[in-house]
């Protein structure tokens, strides 16, 4: 699986001399000199100041050569993936209030405006930062926002978006003195359906499965 973008963002010319990334100098000189060439702090969005004592610029990871992108995403798809499976996601995603679902279809819409103006020609960092300014966040939430559905597929990208306080604690319920909840024999019953031979989506599968579970 390819990431859409790597686990560190920006980069100081430091930092990009220590990486040993293909196509890149390795001085923190020769990061400067390449940046004046390429004309990086001219590029919208792409650079910035470092915040803190000593400054200096951080530049944005998509102004890097192509074959130094390309290291960056491979490193971060042989990352270990840390989301939960997708079907315990759905299942957590199901048992939460409606308004915590609609948080998460908030976030999902914010982050589909940025992937459109992307697709329209806009850099990935003005893409980002126009959608922030739509949705009334910061471009860092943003950010994070995108890095909770890093890898997942677009179909369940909306289950990995609820607010995590939500999934340590849910609204009205006793975490406390909650009973244990055993999910195998729901997993075989949502196994069995998704292997049929009409082959039946995933999401369809859950919600019958979710279904006869409540009933």
């Amino acid at each position: 699986m390819t990431a859409s973008q790597p686990k560190q963002i920006w980069w100081t010319p430091d930092e990009l001399a220590a990486a040993g990334l293909p196509e890149m100098p390795g001085s923190r000189r020769g990061i400067n000199l390449l940046a004046d060439r390429l004309g990086w702090r001219e590029t919208p969005g792409c650079a910035q100041r470092k915040p803190g004592r000593g400054g200096g610029w951080q530049y944005h990871w998509s102004v890097l050569p192509l074959a130094a992108q390309r290291k960056l995403l491979a490193d971060a798809a042989d990352a270990p993936d840390a989301h939960a499976d997708r079907g315990t996601a759905w299942a957590e995603f199901d048992g939460l209030p409606n308004a915590a679902k609609a948080k998460a279809a908030e976030r999902l819409k914010s982050l589909q405006v940025a992937e459109t103006l992307h697709r329209a020609g806009a850099t990935h960092v003005h893409a980002m930062s126009q959608a922030a300014r739509m949705a009334g966040v910061s471009v860092r939430t943003l950010y994070n926002w995108l890095e909770m559905i890093e890898g997942i597929a677009p179909e369940d990208r909306l289950a990995y978006l609820v607010p995590r306080n939500r999934l340590v604690q849910k609204s009205g319920v006793d975490s406390t003195n909650a009973r244990p909840f055993n999910a195998r024999p729901f997993m075989e019953f949502l196994k069995a359906l998704y292997l049929r031979l009409e082959q039946p989506t995933f999401r369809q599968c859950h919600r019958t499965a979710c279904a006869q579970a409540k009933a």
